[in-house]
């Protein structure tokens, strides 16, 4: 039963992860925002700085997911560079997105499933297409 239970710290982040993609971090910055605007004196910049926090966590967020999920998806096609071609095509593919999406969500604890399913896959889109580009501008 531990095994499933995460450690620590990594509940915050669980938490705090599953509400930004509820999206209730806006709505619970806006109320804190509220609340801390009407203490006197330093009640205006305690908001401005809250509300700051909370922007740039959610914008680190979004940027950083998608290079996590590059990074995974580089990783686990590195890793599988060097099995070679011994497993079925399908059954490879299906392994590789499996440790991608396990290797994303390690990097970034709490984020779920079917979203991390969805970051891999665009990172796996962005990198064929980026290789793409590659083969097409390397023949001129």
């Amino acid at each position: 039963m531990q095994d499933f239970l995460p450690q620590g710290q990594v509940w915050l982040v669980w938490l705090v992860q599953a509400l930004l993609a509820a999206g209730l971090i806006a709505l619970l910055s806006g109320l804190i925002v509220r609340v801390v605007s009407a203490i006197p004196v330093v009640g205006p910049v305690l908001a401005a700085a809250v509300r700051m926090l909370f922007a740039n966590y959610e914008k680190w967020l979004s940027e950083r997911v998608p290079k996590l999920a590059e990074q995974a998806v580089l990783a686990t096609e590195e890793r599988w560079r060097k099995v070679g071609p011994q497993y079925d095509p399908s059954a490879r593919a299906e392994a590789k997105l499996r440790e991608a999406m396990e290797a994303l969500q390690q990097m970034a604890p709490g984020l779920p499933r079917d979203i991390a399913q969805r970051q891999i896959e665009a990172a796996l889109a962005r990198i064929r297409a980026m290789g793409m580009e590659q083969k097409a501008g390397g023949g001129r």
